[in-house]
């Protein structure tokens, strides 16, 4: 995998979504092998994206890779880890055919719970953030903040691959973790 920072000259997150995929080669039978997190924003247009991959990226017109490294996580059973993560809390209604967005803090915290049960999470810090697109409606994400020991390593490798939560090609599912000294 790859960790890389990238400079974007969008605030829309559909046009954003673009970009990103510019950075990889395209293929008709090409998947999504990424999660970004806006990390910076001006009110110029400019933005930081923090961008995990499995293929390094390539600076294109639309976007441009400031530096990129190698990514190969280690994660222990009993280790605690700081994390970051910017989710889409949300929940189904009516058998799954409706979703909508959760609102309730509590709720939002469980709901982070449950996507990450490989860990004992404590969140310290939430903000809520609202997401522009104009493709669809503008949606609000949550950034949480806190430490987690991990109780199940594989659980938790997984969701750092692959991202938790729906919003995933919007900037949303990335799990950043730190060892926690």
């Amino acid at each position: 995998m790859y960790i890389s920072m990238v400079a974007l000259n969008t605030n829309d997150s559909y046009l954003q979504h673009q970009a990103i995929w510019s950075l990889f080669p395209s293929s008709l039978e090409r998947k999504r092998d990424h999660l970004f997190r806006v990390e910076n924003q001006s009110d110029t247009g400019k933005v930081t994206v923090l961008l995990q991959s499995s293929t390094q990226p390539n600076s294109s017109q639309n976007a441009e890779v400031l530096q990129t490294k190698s990514f190969n996580p280690q994660l222990e059973n009993e280790d605690f880890y700081k994390f970051k993560i910017l989710v889409y809390p949300t929940k189904c209604i009516s058998q799954g055919k409706r979703v909508i967005e959760i609102h309730d803090k509590d709720d939002q915290v469980a709901w982070l719970q449950r996507k990450l049960k490989g860990a004992n999470v404590n969140v310290t810090s939430m903000d809520n953030i609202l997401v522009k697109s104009r493709k669809c409606f503008s949606s609000r994400y949550v950034c949480f903040e806190g430490i987690l020991q991990i109780t199940n390593a594989e659980q938790i490798y997984q969701a750092l691959v692959m991202g938790i939560g729906r919003q995933k090609h919007a900037g949303a599912g990335l799990l950043s973790l730190a060892k926690a000294s």
